[in-house]
């Protein structure tokens, strides 16, 4: 899967709006209907909804999802954040059409006095800030955020949790904690930085239908290993075939008390498809390689406790991995100069 920045996603929604053709208010159905469905499938027992909205296009996918779950019957209270400027053309269209639901309270955050407790048995979604964020909430926006951070309710984020940047870490503090985050057709880099780990909870791509041929055609910087991305380069074997047929690895691991580390990556290698492994091991970790990894062949090093030189022979080896718990010793890292230097084939 792509991770995508800020813009690319933009650019990927213009995309589908000019070549499928749609317009824009009806990706915004689009993508709420599939935010509803999730809503529904995930919080069956929830019949009351709190949703908190800013006046951008992320505020208008939480209107139109106050509006969906509405329709359904639910209890609905939607508070709108105040900027003290119109929204934009999509967040009006939804709210005029959710002000034909009389049964929808909504009420408009001007100030801090307009910012009421939420009721205990109510499921929290947070559309307040969406990709398009490029600085840290103060003011207002803040206090709306760290009262939605205390409520301590189960909290449903839309795209992204309100206070995150979209392509880059956030060390802020006044970010919504979110329970879930249903980001649109793909991974944003900001679910994935460490940091923001205590806000985003667990991530849900939702498919809304974006146009494909833009994702075939867009590069990414980086992209989210799944199963996807794995299958094609999975080559299928015949039934015929041998362990000679699927190459010859040399795996350089383990020092004197990381042997751990080698049998484990010894065994991935064998996992991963390598048809035959050797092991250069420390003298001391010898019996450890081979009574772990049986499968494995392994050469004995000169020195007992680390790595210290090459195999005699580098020609008959396919690629070689050099790493898993070898040290620092000085020995160490001239065996690894010498190996880039004589040997052409891959290394990892």
């Amino acid at each position: 899967m792509k991770i995508l920045t800020a813009a690319q996603v933009k650019a990927w929604d213009q995309f589908t709006i000019q070549n499928e053709p749609i317009s824009s208010i009806d990706l915004m159905e689009r993508a709420a209907a599939a935010c509803v469905k999730w809503i529904l499938d995930h919080y069956p027992s929830y019949n009351q909804f709190s949703i908190f909205c800013g006046k951008g296009n992320n505020g208008g996918d939480g209107l139109a999802i106050a509006r969906m779950l509405a329709e359904k019957g639910n209890l609905i209270q939607v508070h709108v954040l105040e900027f003290g400027f119109k929204g934009t053309d999509d967040f009006q269209t939804n709210l005029n059409r959710l002000h034909q639901y009389p049964q929808v309270q909504i009420q408009f955050i001007q100030s801090i006095e307009h910012i009421h407790p939420v009721p205990p048995q109510r499921l929290v979604i947070d559309a307040l800030f969406g990709v398009g964020l490029n600085r840290k909430l103060d003011g207002l926006a803040a206090s709306v955020v760290n009262s939605i951070n205390q409520t301590n309710l189960k909290v449903v984020s839309i795209d992204l949790p309100s206070g995150l940047f979209a392509d880059q870490s956030s060390p802020f503090p006044t970010i919504v904690k979110a329970t879930h985050t249903l980001t649109f057709e793909c991974i944003k880099p900001a679910l994935l930085f460490q940091e923001n780990e205590p806000y985003v909870g667990q991530v849900n791509v939702i498919p809304i239908g974006l146009h494909p041929e833009f994702l075939a055609d867009e590069k990414a910087i980086y992209e989210w290993v799944d199963l996807s991305f794995i299958y094609p380069l999975v080559k299928p074997r015949k039934r015929t075939a041998h362990k000679g047929n699927f190459g010859h690895a040399l795996l350089m691991a383990g020092s004197e008390g990381k042997m751990g580390a080698a049998t484990l990556s010894a065994r991935a290698a064998l996992r991963a498809g390598v048809g035959l492994l050797t092991c250069q091991v420390p003298k001391g970790g010898n019996t450890i390689m081979q009574v772990a990894v049986p499968e494995a062949m392994t050469i004995s090093d000169t020195d007992e406790k680390f790595i210290s030189m090459l195999p005699e022979d580098l020609s008959v080896f396919s690629a070689i991995g050099i790493g898993p718990g070898i040290g620092q010793e000085d020995a160490t890292k001239e065996a690894l100069l010498d190996l880039m230097k004589q040997y052409n084939k891959p290394i990892v």
